[in-house]
């Protein structure tokens, strides 16, 4: 039988959170706004890099936003243009020092308490385990990670980061409540080194790879992919891995079996009853 993500908590004025605005996140900041149209939903986006000139050649941004936060400039332009508030953070997404919590909770663009969605767009190893990290016991904030290479990448989703004895069973009939995040899933993504220099961003690296220059809407487009079928309780993934090469996408998808694998749990139901 097929099984399907929770959506709970998406349903009633969801939070989202986009950690990163460049190739991907632009995209996928902007195609949140046209999916949640005329519906109650949180957006907030996170990133501390400015927009830089070479930026405008495959990420979603323009002349005038050149020096401005990518947040910032990102989140005015889509609250203007769709009627709603967006709103936006310029720290970078970690926990904060304990003398130092300006929003009140650990880490920038998270509410305090409650359910929430982060959509990790920031492809590298410190911001995917500071997101990560970010995931509490309670199973109700989501974690989709989107990252790509030159003309291949992932969209993995989950909630539980690391192994653990858990305290509920991992699915209610056919629904998923629990799922290994995309570290779990992918350990190597806490460790994996880029292949561009540090002081060259994503969009500079066109100059200096192969890298295909429709990869990030590419991207943003499974991502949404996952978030639309997440809110319709349709979505029976817990990974897509796309190659522009043999032009495919190959999904993985939630079972007890890969649960409990994953996530070291007994996650078949039929067990449990």
């Amino acid at each position: 039988m097929p099984y399907y993500l929770d959506n709970a908590f998406l349903l009633n004025e969801p939070w989202m959170t986009v950690v990163g605005c460049g190739g991907t996140g632009g995209f996928v900041a902007e195609s949140l706004c046209r999916l949640f149209q005329g519906r109650k939903a949180t957006i907030v986006l996170v990133d501390h890099d400015r927009v830089e000139r070479h930026n405008l050649l495959r990420q979603n941004f323009y002349a005038e936003d050149v020096g401005e936060f990518k947040s910032k400039a990102l989140a005015d332009r889509l609250a203007k243009a769709y009627g709603r508030p967006v709103g936006y953070s310029v720290y970078p997404f970690r926990e904060y020092d304990h003398d130092f919590r300006p929003h009140g909770h650990g880490y920038p663009g998270l509410p305090a308490y409650g359910d929430s969605l982060v959509i990790g767009c920031a492809d590298n190893a410190a911001a995917r385990r500071a997101m990560a990290e970010c995931l509490p016991n309670d199973p109700r904030r989501w974690l989709i990670d989107a990252g790509n290479d030159t003309n291949w990448g992932q969209v993995l989703i989950g909630n539980v980061a690391e192994r653990m004895v858990l305290d509920e069973p991992p699915f209610t009939g056919d629904t998923c409540l629990l799922a290994p995040a995309p570290t779990l899933q992918r350990p190597d993504l806490l460790t994996a080194m880029s292949t561009r220099p540090p002081d060259v961003d994503c969009a500079a690296a066109l100059d200096l790879t192969d890298q295909d220059a429709t990869i990030n809407q590419m991207m943003a487009s499974l991502v949404l992919q996952v978030v639309r079928r997440m809110v319709a309780g349709t979505c029976p993934f817990m990974g897509l891995y796309l190659d522009m090469d043999q032009g495919t996408v190959s999904p993985t998808y939630v079972t007890p079996q890969a649960v409990e694998r994953l996530v070291g749990a007994d996650a078949d139901p039929e067990r449990r009853a």
